[in-house]
């Protein structure tokens, strides 16, 4: 990592260290989730007038201080605010949601690109006054997930490798969809809910984040990817700690 570099960053938490200085934790698209120091960040409307909000987006010039111990955010400028979403407390809520979530994965810098441009497009379409869907911040998460490589097999019956047909269900442990001659008491899912699941993988702005969905649909969605998130990401969390 070089010295000194200057690029634009979605800022996550800002924190206060003394009365003219704070703290900026912040997701970067070249090196992930990091932290630094605004020295006179409180204060100085000339280096950082109105850019220091969480859930802002903002360029900074950011360098290490010279015994290269921390980062020091050197000045920085605001590209783009997101203030509708701010003033309301529900889509404020599932920003933050979403955010937290991008906050917890472990990302490697080769997928940083990737997350940082899921969220910043996450982010406006929160903004915009497109309503989102109630299962928003929960098909979110999986759309970060599979786009980090732990898509699960959604084409063929993982186990036969036939067609999934109209009534396949979906293993969460082994990460695939099942054909009914396979499905040996998994729980079943309908076909649209697999047509959801195959196009989370498409970026934003996509219908999956907007589109109404039938109650039936929605129950099935959340349970298949709130148990597949435990079971894979929690798992992998607990395997990276304890290594």
């Amino acid at each position: 990592m070089t010295s000194s570099w200057s690029e634009t960053v979605l800022v996550l938490r800002v924190g206060v260290v003394r009365e003219a200085d704070c703290w900026v934790r912040f997701f970067s698209p070249s090196h992930g989730l990091m932290s630094a120091f605004a020295f006179g960040g409180r204060r100085s409307r000339r280096r950082f007038g109105g850019c220091l909000d969480p859930l802002d987006q903002v360029h900074f010039a950011v360098a290490w201080d010279r015994r290269r111990r921390y980062l020091v955010l050197q000045e920085g400028s605001l590209v783009e605010r997101f203030g509708r979403l701010k003033t309301d407390l529900h889509r404020l809520g599932q920003a933050c949601n979403l955010v937290r979530f991008g906050e917890r994965l472990v990302v490697a810098p080769e997928n940083a690109p990737f997350v940082y441009g899921a969220l910043v497009e996450a982010l406006r379409l929160l903004d915009s006054p497109v309503t989102p869907s109630r299962l928003f911040p929960v098909l979110f998460r999986a759309h970060l997930v599979f786009g980090l490589g732990f898509a699960p097999r959604l084409d063929r019956c993982g186990r036969c490798g036939g067609p999934p047909g109209l009534y396949p269900a979906f293993s969460v442990a082994q990460g695939m969809v099942l054909c009914p001659r396979c499905a040996e008491g998994q729980r079943r899912i309908c076909a649209q809910t697999l047509a959801v699941l195959r196009s989370l993988s498409e970026p934003l702005p996509a219908p999956w984040a907007t589109q109404a969905l039938a109650p039936a649909v929605r129950e099935e969605l959340w349970y298949v990817v709130d148990h597949f998130l435990r079971w894979h990401v929690e798992l992998r969390a607990t395997e990276t700690r304890q290594g």
